[in-house]
């Protein structure tokens, strides 16, 4: 139970820094709701993926607002965690990286001990280096990558299949990135999952030259005299991060794929209901974190 962010740039290499600080619903603004640590991940010019991680709320902590600035890219994955399943550590702090990928979840998957005999079939259970459902489940959409050859599409509605026909689960929202895309898909339709896409509204800005000061407001950090200007950009989030009116949120079984370059598309990739849902009042202690509007 956590918040998602993605972010594409199209083929012009950003920072996410006002989506992360100083956007009125910034992901620094939500991990006070969801305290149990916090990561930023992207890509290097060579592709290679980078992550920062801490098991610090991202509010607390200097080092995340650092990087939100610091890092550049075209493909971003961000994530604020409630801790459902492991104890708080960086192993268990999203986004998780497997074979060059980058992958955060919001949601519940259970019966874990289920899934954890298939990674062992499809020899995926050295991927797994926490003890989350959350990179479980990662690692079962990387075996069906390698199954598929890298096709997402066919990965993703395999992977899904699968948990939603074997596991008891409440949410398998996602985000996924390579160097030069990032793909996220809401289902089923307990938990909402929000995109801002095109040339208006998005509230992006050019990767710096130098860096601003990092600055502690009383609500969280932020970049001092941040400026965004407008470009072509994709925007994921688990809440409407800005006053937009452009928002709007992926259907349920729907993929949303951004990139290469300025491509969007969304995808139906035409899954059932799931077997077994759990129901929002089983969560427990955990229920006050899933879903927002």
């Amino acid at each position: 139970m956590c918040r998602l962010f993605g972010l594409h740039t199209g083929a012009q290499p950003q920072t996410c820094s006002f989506w992360l600080l100083n956007a009125s619903d910034s992901l620094s603004e939500q991990s006070r709701r969801q305290p149990d640590g916090a990561g930023i991940g992207t890509f290097d010019p060579n592709g290679k993926p980078h992550l920062v991680r801490s098991a610090l709320s991202a509010y607390l902590d200097p080092e995340f607002a650092i990087a939100a600035q610091a890092l550049t890219g075209t493909s971003f994955v961000a994530h604020v965690r409630f801790a459902t399943e492991g104890e708080l550590s960086v192993a268990n702090t999203h986004p998780f990286e497997q074979e060059g990928r980058m992958f955060a979840h919001n949601g519940v998957i259970r019966s874990l001990n289920v899934l954890d005999r298939e990674l062992a079939r499809r020899d995926a259970t050295s991927l797994v280096l926490g003890t989350t459902d959350s990179e479980r489940y990662f690692a079962l959409l990387t075996s069906y990558l390698r199954e598929f050859s890298g096709d997402v599409v066919q990965a993703l509605r395999a992977c899904l299949t699968w948990l939603a026909q074997n596991v008891s689960l409440y949410c398998l929202n996602c985000v996924l990135a390579t160097p030069q895309e990032v793909w996220a898909v809401r289902y089923p339709d307990t938990n909402p999952l929000w995109y801002l896409s095109g040339p208006a509204g998005t509230g992006s800005h050019p990767a710096p030259t130098g860096q601003s000061p990092v600055r502690f407001t009383s609500r969280y950090w932020a970049v001092a005299g941040l400026d965004p200007t407008i470009n072509t950009v994709t925007v994921v989030a688990s809440e409407r991060m800005t006053d937009d009116a452009q928002w709007a949120i992926i259907s349920p079984g729907w993929a949303l794929h951004a990139g290469p370059g300025d491509a969007f598309q969304l995808l139906d990739l035409g899954l059932g209901r799931p077997r077994r849902q759990i129901g929002h009042d089983e969560l427990g202690h955990a229920a006050t974190a899933q879903g927002a509007d």
